[in-house]
């Protein structure tokens, strides 16, 4: 599904309407684990899809403990790509959450600069 691309969009925009009308936290806690799932592609379209939600909604419900995951998944799916496609993607994302997070991200900064300075 990750591949094709029609089916990528459709999904991705699907997912955000889904968002819209029942949440950020209960439709980023669906997907939050899928950050760590083992093809590249669908990590990718995972965080878009992320990266989407949380500039159209905001993180206002997210909660201390999707916090966490969502950092953990973001850190995780950042280090862990391997193609130029997905920098663009993930780098999106990563500062979609950090600046949707605002302050909240402040105990993470210490995880987040060491990822950065390994890649």
């Amino acid at each position: 599904m990750a591949m094709d691309r029609r089916n990528y969009r459709q999904l991705v925009d699907t997912t955000v309407e889904i968002a819209n009308k029942v949440g950020v936290a209960d439709t980023v806690g669906r997907i939050i684990e899928n950050l760590k799932d083992e093809s590249e592609p669908y990590r990718r379209m995972v965080m878009e899809t992320i990266e989407k939600v949380v500039a159209q909604l905001g993180v206002s419900d997210i909660d201390a403990h999707l916090e966490e995951l969502l950092n953990d998944g973001i850190l995780y799916a950042f280090q862990e790509q391997t193609s130029d496609d997905a920098n663009y993607v993930m780098l999106n994302g990563f500062g979609a959450v950090v600046n949707a997070l605002g302050q909240r991200v402040k105990p993470y900064l210490p995880g987040i600069c060491g990822t950065i300075k390994i890649a």
